[in-house]
């Protein structure tokens, strides 16, 4: 997405079929390791080297089909599943809370059949890492953004994370709730890039901090108004949606990987960056870009990611439990946040934090307007429901 038709034009070009290329990496895949297999039975064969390679290739191309059946075959009703899901925040974050509801919840309705294996903080790799892994299959479960859905083929859902749609946590709720919301979820399989979303983790509004050398530099602002964005150097995440909507408010997007952000606040090689506040406090930002400005330019639209050949492999009455599960962590994960993000706001003074309002945020809506125009028609009538509410 570039903001102007001709710029979308030129992207659209050069845009990769996410289809072909997610058959494409797992057929490598499997070819590897059918050739690994191969490899070892050609060693341990007989010295007929022309048999011996021809049973080695025969066993590995049996390996390889036997590993694309055994991932579409439905899982038999008493095995044991154990999934990974992988996450890239601590303990004292709402996706986490909600991953732990899902894991109870799941446990509990297949009777300890299905169990959740949790790894946070990003034991298992960065957001990137992640969203490759589960289309890969070597991750089960990730709590994704949808902002970040476009870059990997998911480009409907992907629309909720445009810059100022949502006033608030309740309206944003009310859309993951609705048909719409529901209707975005199937978009991700339709898409057919590797994943199936099985709901949304409503995380809240995202805002902007910055750093003290970034604050002396713009005059020690009481508040802060657009012209203030000019030139800075604001890490954004690795999407292109998140790069537009930061070069439309005329900010130097900077993507960084997010492990790497607390160090780059700190030595300056980037001006600020955004999340939402509990993100902020939860990492410790504040403790080098202590002055925060509450904008809410996107809302954080979590969604529960799963491998679509994994999920293809459960049965009919497995997914009714984990669709169940999603839905269970979508509630506890949306009033962990209600309550946190005050709580969050009020310790402001006690953590060191100075709040500075936006005195012009009508203009920073109105600068976005190339962000929205970027779009195709299709995606216009989605955008226009979003807009309005009209979500049923």
């Amino acid at each position: 997405m570039q903001n102007g038709a001709g710029a979308d034009k030129k992207l659209n070009y050069f845009k990769p079929n996410f289809r072909e290329v997610f058959t494409m990496r797992k057929h490598i895949l499997m070819t590897m390791t059918a050739a690994c297999m191969a490899m070892a039975l050609t060693a341990c064969g007989s010295s007929d080297s022309g048999s011996a390679d021809t049973t080695a290739a025969n066993a590995g191309g049996d390996a390889a089909a036997a590993t694309e059946a055994e991932a579409e075959a439905p899982a038999a009703s008493g095995d044991s599943i154990k999934l990974t899901w992988s996450e890239v925040n601590g303990e004292d974050y709402g996706a986490t809370v909600g991953a732990k509801a899902f894991a109870s919840k799941i446990e509990e309705l297949s009777g300890g059949q299905i169990t959740v294996e949790l790894y946070l903080n990003g034991t298992l790799g960065d957001e990137k890492q992640s969203m490759q892994g589960i289309q890969m299959g070597t991750l089960d479960i990730f709590r994704g953004n949808a902002s970040s859905l476009s870059n990997y083929g998911a480009e409907k859902i992907s629309l909720t994370g445009l810059p100022f749609l949502f006033k608030d946590m309740d309206q944003f709720e009310a859309m993951a709730q609705s048909s719409l919301g529901q209707e975005l979820l199937d978009s991700v399989d339709e898409a057919d890039c590797g994943y199936v979303a099985l709901g949304w983790l409503t995380e809240g509004p995202r805002h902007m901090f910055i750093t003290q050398p970034t604050y002396e530099k713009l005059g020690k602002p009481t508040e802060f108004t657009l012209d203030m964005m000019s030139g800075l150097k604001m890490r954004v995440p690795e999407t292109d949606l998140m790069v537009n909507t930061m070069k439309a408010l005329k900010a130097s997007a900077t993507p960084i990987a997010y492990s790497e952000l607390y160090t780059s606040l700190q030595s300056n090689v980037v001006d600020g960056a955004e999340n939402d506040v509990i993100n902020y406090m939860a990492n410790s930002y504040n403790e080098v870009a202590p002055y925060f400005i509450p904008d809410a330019h996107t809302f954080g639209c979590g969604v529960i990611l799963m491998n679509k050949d994994k999920w293809n492999s459960l049965s009919e009455e497995q997914q009714g439990w984990m669709k169940e599960a999603a839905a269970e962590a979508g509630k506890v994960c949306y009033e962990y946040n209600q309550t946190k993000i005050q709580e969050t706001f009020d310790s402001f003074e006690e953590k060191g934090v100075t709040r500075l309002d936006v005195a012009d945020l009508d203009k920073w809506s109105e600068a976005c307007a190339d962000v929205y125009a970027a779009y195709d028609e299709e995606s216009q009538a989605i955008i226009e429901r979003l807009r309005s509410g009209q979500y049923e």
